[in-house]
């Protein structure tokens, strides 16, 4: 191989395995909308959650990431649904007319779907998953999920986005392309006021090869585990905290964690801090405007040395709740 088609492959490797250690895109507002990493949370409410956000990392910074998504997840086929409410900012009071725990035996089944834009540099990826869940009742008030997801993964690298201080004959021009199979799994165990849940993403490891004139590129989505846990703490008649912890590993990369505290008003208005294990501190404000809107908004400051060149990362997450029967402000847990 000639030394010039030896340096483009090589910084074409650099590029292509940069976001290694950040092949899915990543989210503040996982707390807010845990059913983007699992998809045991299908139809867990009862009602149609919609959610759309938006997220910019490293404002300031030129190609930083950039993610938007969409989701959305019902229940299906569950006839004890809630009965008529009165409207209330507070879901304590409607816990009369709202079923939390059906009966020990009884199943329900969620389904949902979800899409995912995200840009990095030169490459972009789109997904679009499918989701199903079955939730069953347990003894002593226990609730038990299990979830899937199956769609597709398109990863996009385009070398026109490539700039060098030289135009470079070897530099391929043009577009690559892979769509690739992508599958999710994930279970959640609650009871009352405590939240577990474990999750992984791409376990089917999908393979991203390309062939260039340069030579090839092989590189892989390697699975994506998650663990997290929260409980609901009453401080008051209108005042709750809810600390959660999330632990995320992803190939050889060390495990992260989040570490997150946040404190809800009468469960329609909320603020908190979040901390990420060597890479970030940040805090979350969001507000319920009706039992079928809720707003929340993530800023993030990084510890790195890229926060020399950057002003933060900011999130903004916008949450409708369709066929709101129970008039529900904000679950008890915060999703």
């Amino acid at each position: 191989m000639k030394i010039g088609r030896l340096w483009v492959l090589l910084m074409l490797l650099l590029v292509y395995t940069g976001v290694q250690a950040q092949q899915l895109p990543q989210s503040s507002l996982f707390s807010l909308n845990p059913y983007l990493v699992n998809p045991a949370f299908s139809g867990i409410n009862d009602f149609t959650d919609v959610r759309l956000s938006y997220r910019r990392q490293w404002l300031g910074l030129d190609d930083a990431p950039s993610t938007a998504s969409l989701t959305a997840h019902l229940p299906v086929g569950y006839s004890q649904k809630a009965i008529h409410g009165i409207h209330s900012p507070r879901y304590a009071h409607n816990q009369a007319s709202y079923n939390l725990t059906p009966p020990a035996g009884t199943w329900r089944w969620g389904a949902g779907v979800q899409f995912l834009g995200d840009q990095t540099g030169p490459t972009t990826r789109n997904i679009a998953l499918a989701t199903g869940a079955a939730h069953v009742s347990l003894q002593n008030q226990w609730q038990l999920s299990a979830g899937v997801g199956v769609g597709a993964l398109q990863y996009t690298l385009h070398f026109d986005r490539i700039q060098t201080a030289n135009p470079d004959p070897l530099l391929p021009t043009g577009n690559f392309t892979r769509v690739r199979p992508l599958l999710t799994a994930g279970m959640l165990i609650r009871r009352q006021n405590f939240m577990a849940g474990a999750s992984v993403l791409a376990p089917n490891v999908p393979k991203l090869d390309f062939e260039t004139s340069s030579g090839s590129l092989n590189n892989r989505i390697v699975p994506h585990y998650y663990l997290t846990a929260s409980y609901r703490l009453e401080v008051g008649d209108e005042v709750a905290l809810l600390p959660q912890v999330w632990m995320k590993a992803t190939g050889h990369a060390p495990v992260s964690f989040d570490t997150q505290l946040r404190l809800q008003y009468t469960d329609r208005l909320w603020a908190g801090v979040q901390y990420r294990q060597g890479e970030s501190l940040g805090m979350q404000l969001g507000l319920a405007l009706s039992d079928l809107l809720s707003v929340g908004y993530a800023y993030e400051y990084p510890f790195s040395l890229v926060r020399l060149t950057t002003t933060g990362s900011h999130e903004l997450m916008l949450a409708f709740r369709f066929n709101n029967r129970g008039y529900i402000y904000s679950p008890p847990m915060g999703w």
